[in-house]
């Protein structure tokens, strides 16, 4: 794993190359080093994930309505897809480019995620810095919401170093998710979100399938206040509003430290417009993946 003082020469290097278009000598001159050490420092931010260079091809998505998107939403970035076959592995290869230059890495839990999972193991390669989820596990078969499982696989894959919650989702009481909290897992975990770069966090509609617990959580709340959609299991109407619970335990990262996350993104895997337009007018995501058909709903 890179120090800090490594990571930051060698974003100066790539920085003077790349986007002030300095030749190796000049920046060598400019760093005080030798050209051959900065050919190797410029190979070094290509492996670590600092700088990342790619050929885009028409089937990496509809970059104009991306880009309306972006202006829309003020978002940072993302993918609409062109095809809404091959939406795993589509999504799987953006991924695989946007979460290499992060040191930590929390990922979201649902079915696409599970999916999309299962790409980013097959392809490999290797990625410095952690992972963990960003919320517990659920008591359903599914693999994609036991996010625990998930991050060990890609770690396994990429070697990033995993970290673990190894607590479900839904405590029965207050009492029950404070034990949780006082453990040490938790707590390393929580240290991480804390330091989190990148979130990956699946989008899903109201009432969706399979339901998490929401008639203990909240009553009749979200039907009164007319909930939208979900993300990591907190619920918000087309407004972007989020919508409380009087019995909500849940484990999953609190919304302050999300929206410090640098980069957060949302994958929609079906065309719930409704879902996607209250998910990004809560504010907290920076990137979006989802189908050409639903993006132009949106704009």
């Amino acid at each position: 794993m890179l120090t800090s003082q490594e990571r930051n020469d060698l974003i100066a290097a790539a920085k003077l190359y790349y986007e002030e278009n300095l030749t190796q000598a000049e920046v060598a001159a400019r760093l005080g080093v030798s050209r051959p050490t900065v050919s190797k420092m410029l190979t070094r931010a290509r492996e670590t994930g600092i700088v990342h260079i790619e050929v885009r091809t028409a089937e990496e998505g509809n970059a104009e309505l991306m880009s309306n998107l972006q202006l829309r939403y003020h978002l940072q970035g993302g993918l609409v897809l062109r095809r809404e076959d091959n939406l795993w592995q589509q999504a799987a290869r953006y991924l695989s480019l946007e979460l290499s230059g992060a040191n930590n890495v929390g990922l979201g839990w649902g079915y696409g995620i599970g999916e999309i999972v299962g790409e980013l193991c097959s392809k490999g390669g290797k990625h410095e810095g952690a992972a963990c989820p960003l919320i517990g596990k659920a008591h359903i078969p599914n693999k994609g919401y036991h996010p625990d499982e998930l991050v060990r696989l890609w770690c396994a894959a990429c070697g990033r170093q995993p970290y673990i919650m190894n607590c479900p989702a839904f405590p029965d009481s207050e009492e029950e998710r404070e034990s949780y909290e006082a453990e040490a897992s938790y707590q390393a975990i929580y240290g991480l979100w804390q330091q989190t770069d990148a979130a990956v966090l699946g989008i899903k509609g109201y009432p969706g399938v399979p339901d998490e617990a929401t008639a203990t959580r909240f009553g009749d709340a979200l039907q009164r206040q007319k909930a939208a959609g979900s993300f990591l299991s907190y619920y918000y109407n087309s407004r972007g509003e989020f919508i409380s619970g009087n019995n909500d335990f849940c484990m999953h990262i609190p919304l302050a430290l999300l929206r410090h996350c640098s980069k957060v993104i949302g994958i929609l895997a079906d065309d719930n417009v409704k879902a996607a337009e209250g998910a990004l007018k809560t504010g907290i995501l920076t990137h979006i993946i989802l189908t050409e058909k639903t993006a132009q709903q949106l704009v």
